[in-house]
């Protein structure tokens, strides 16, 4: 009987050490992952905000080229209504001085 009691000791001992090893494993390969799927986030976050970014530029020059303030883009005010633009005091014209 004790040495059952030893074996099956020793049974239970080795099923934790490998429970506790997958955990441990289970946790750096997560953890890897996870970093690895935000550092790809991110560079496609900024990757998107970058092609965002020169495609506002180029339709603010060509707002300009058309004559329109690029602000309010040619309305005058905000898009609500509300206010006057500050940039072309309401006249909705691009003016390279002013600006």
């Amino acid at each position: 009987m004790h040495k059952n009691t030893i074996a099956l000791l020793g049974v239970v001992v080795c099923l934790c050490l490998t429970s506790a090893c997958n955990s441990v494993a289970s946790f750096i390969v997560e953890d890897t992952v996870q970093s690895a799927m935000q550092s790809t986030m991110t560079n496609g976050q900024s990757q998107s905000k970058t092609k965002r970014d020169k495609a506002n530029e180029k339709e603010a020059e060509q707002l300009k080229k058309e004559g329109k303030c690029p602000i309010c883009k040619g309305m005058g005010r905000t898009p609500d209504g509300l206010y006057t633009c500050e940039t072309c005091k309401g006249t909705g014209k691009y003016n390279e001085k002013e600006q």
